[in-house]
């Protein structure tokens, strides 16, 4: 009865969905499952057998990796699962969660893993959502936000000056109300296309909202300003002509600048920008 529970539990194990190993205590693997071994895309889990648990790890989770199993194997209940990724291409990312089965053993330690590629993928395309306009494709709010405070932080600590442009679409209204909202929304986008190719890629570009769109230009100083829009400007210009819009796209800005004598916060810049842009637009 015992050899047969024995080896009913076995063919459990073997047939489970989640990866299943047993490791020893210097983190090689000692027994494989055919899950475990499927999910970092071997045909036989015998030639998984006594290799390192950090030879599946992406560079980066070599250190994490290390100190959980130093954790398992010295029985510290403080961390039982890690998340980690496979190593892989870059286009083609997969992880995996790794957790703890405290099963008493005399050494080492059973690890089950289960495929974690589908939800992180979902949990970076609601992300992606949660921080991008649907209507534009660029950031929204939010994610300006956030992205901007971020690189400005970076570049108040390498002491590079950045420029804030606050933009808004001239006769915005008249459009919509003459030609329709489709028509406003087809502004929008034609905006929100010119000032990504008239721009950096590393530049943060966001609609604000409404037709205001906003641009964290890095590591530009304030002298640059009047190129960058009269470029931008020009940009609006030939698509215009080159749709054959019945309308002109025009838009009036407003500039702010951080460097080493002024550094200002995010939303410093934003309100200083803001009022320029308004000034302007009343001239």
């Amino acid at each position: 009865m015992h050899h047969a529970l024995d080896s009913t539990c076995k063919a459990l194990v073997e047939n489970l969905p989640d990866g299943v190993c047993y490791v020893s205590m210097e983190g090689m693997v000692l027994y494989a499952n055919r899950s475990f071994a499927n999910l970092l895309g071997f045909a036989s889990q015998q030639v998984l057998l006594g290799l390192s648990m950090l030879t599946f790890m992406h560079p980066d989770y070599h250190v994490p990796m290390e100190d959980f199993l130093y954790r398992v194997l010295q029985k510290d209940h403080s961390l039982s699962a890690i998340q980690v990724r496979i190593l892989g291409s870059e286009e083609n990312q997969r992880w995996m969660e790794i957790r703890w089965i405290d099963i008493p053993v005399e050494e080492g330690a059973f690890l089950v893993v289960r495929d974690l590629t589908s939800y992180k993928t979902l949990q970076e395309e609601l992300l992606l959502q949660a921080l991008t306009d649907e209507l534009t494709g660029l950031y929204n709010r939010r994610g300006f936000k956030m992205m901007a405070e971020q690189e400005l932080k970076h570049c108040h600590r390498l002491k590079n000056e950045v420029v804030l442009l606050s933009i808004d679409i001239d006769t915005f209204k008249q459009i919509n109300d003459t030609y329709g909202h489709d028509e406003g929304d087809r502004v929008l986008k034609l905006v929100a296309k010119t000032l990504e190719t008239s721009f950096r890629s590393s530049d943060i570009i966001g609609r604000w909202g409404g037709d205001e769109f906003l641009v964290l230009a890095l590591d530009a100083p304030s002298g640059a300003v009047d190129l960058l829009t009269a470029r931008f400007k020009q940009a609006l210009f030939d698509i215009s002509q080159r749709q054959g819009l019945p309308y002109m796209i025009a838009v009036t800005i407003g500039s702010a600048f951080s460097n080493v004598k002024t550094v200002s916060s995010l939303e410093q810049l934003i309100q200083q920008a803001d009022k320029a842009m308004y000034t302007n637009k009343h001239r």
